[in-house]
């Protein structure tokens, strides 16, 4: 108890509360260093087969936004009402982070105030009439390309799909795979990353691991840089046609450039 602080209403502080001996991991979450935030991605998808996918809300491949645009909101529910707000976290054409938080209508698709060429997540923030989370599933479109989803009943976009925005580094720490995939089935999985570079026009296949049930990669002594508009997807192929169910786990730091 030395170290803490007792404050007026007899409440005690923890030394962490005041910044001064927490881990600097611990810091960054708690948006104490300037420049700096814990980046989090979860994915999951229910049948991941042999052809390869990010790990995201449908079992295909995803097509990016070809120019920026204002992009269409909708639920597949009616409960889904003007009382359920959508927060919507994107980059704009020069790949500069924008937001908005926008209310569903139901079935009847809601126009973007911001135009998007990149959408990096989907969350959430109220439910609709009577609802604890959304009812429907939750789409944002191009034209009739979803470039974003939310299941329903998830209150959340689940995608290892991600554009590091322009004036940021993404530091990787910590990659985990589950899968429904048995440690004795022939059937195997393989890991791999696939980064586009938008200032260079170059495509890579960053790592390509095979496996059988888990997969986990700990880079936190050792992080991985993504550069500035850097389009990522964490994918997943089987080597037979049997589909498995799989969650990713994807963290790290985006810092900014000028940090």
């Amino acid at each position: 108890m030395a170290n803490n602080v007792v404050n007026t209403n007899n409440s005690v502080t923890s030394v962490t509360r005041q910044g001064r001996t927490e881990p600097f991991d611990l810091q960054v979450s708690r948006n104490q260093i300037f420049g700096h935030q814990t980046l989090s991605l979860f994915g999951y998808q229910s049948a991941v087969g042999n052809t390869k996918i990010p790990v995201w809300e449908n079992a295909t491949t995803y097509t990016y936004i070809t120019s920026a645009s204002t992009l269409t909101l909708a639920s597949s529910s009616a409960s889904d009402d003007t009382l359920a707000n959508i927060f919507i976290s994107g980059l704009d054409a020069n790949f500069k982070p924008i937001s908005e938080t926008l209310a569903l209508n139901g079935v009847t698709g809601v126009t973007t105030v911001n135009s998007y060429f990149r959408v990096n997540s989907l969350l959430m923030v109220s439910p609709g009439t009577g609802q604890t989370t959304n009812v429907g599933t939750i789409t944002l479109k191009q034209s009739s390309n979803i470039v974003a989803q939310i299941n329903a009943g998830i209150g959340k976009s689940q995608s290892t799909i991600y554009t590091v925005p322009a004036g940021y580094s993404f530091y990787l720490d910590f990659a985990e795979v589950n899968t429904s995939n048995s440690y004795t089935s022939s059937n195997i999985v393989t890991y791999s990353v696939q980064a586009i570079n938008n200032n260079t026009g170059v495509k890579l296949q960053v790592l390509q691991q095979p496996f059988v049930s888990i997969y986990t990669a700990n880079r936190s002594s050792d992080p991985f840089l993504y550069a500035e508009k850097t389009d990522v997807q964490w994918q997943l192929v089987t080597s037979t046609a049997t589909t498995i169910a799989a969650g990713v786990i994807i963290a790290g730091k985006l810092i900014s450039n000028g940090s």
